[in-house]
């Protein structure tokens, strides 16, 4: 009595690939587009022209110097005006408290965007500058 063998041939698709590696590649390949998009996003302009700024249409850090002393709104936000170095000046909206050294600043570096249909920059971040200690006071 004769048997024969069959062979089962192993699931394969798409270029021989089993399911399991293309699963395992399509996961790669979204981790990777994932990263790019997020590693796009780290990386701000930096802008010292509130006209740049207005123009962008995107997150940009601008910096600057306080056109005003600051004050909260009738919703809570701190505003300000920032001045750049050209004299023009950005309303700055900030969700976050007041910074402690605000007063002390000499400049202003505000992490956001500009929104046109309000006016103002919508700020997420604001790095303060202040005089240093170890300088010489003149």
């Amino acid at each position: 009595m004769t048997t024969t063998h069959t062979q089962e041939a192993p699931h394969q698709s798409f270029f021989g690939l089993k399911p399991l590696h293309l699963a395992g590649i399509a996961i790669i390949l979204l981790a990777i587009v994932y990263g790019a998009f997020g590693f796009k996003d780290a990386f701000l302009s930096y802008s010292t022209s509130v006209s740049e700024t207005r123009a962008s249409g995107r997150n940009v850090q601008l910096a600057g110097f306080l056109g005003s002393k600051g004050e909260y709104d009738d919703e809570g936000r701190w505003t300000f005006l920032l001045e750049d170095r050209n004299g023009e000046q950005v309303k700055v909206v900030y969700h976050k408290v007041r910074p402690s050294n605000f007063d002390h600043a000499t400049s202003i570096v505000a992490i956001g965007r500009y929104d046109p249909a309000r006016d103002v920059f919508v700020a997420n971040d604001l790095l303060v500058k202040c005089p240093s200690k170890y300088q010489e006071q003149l």
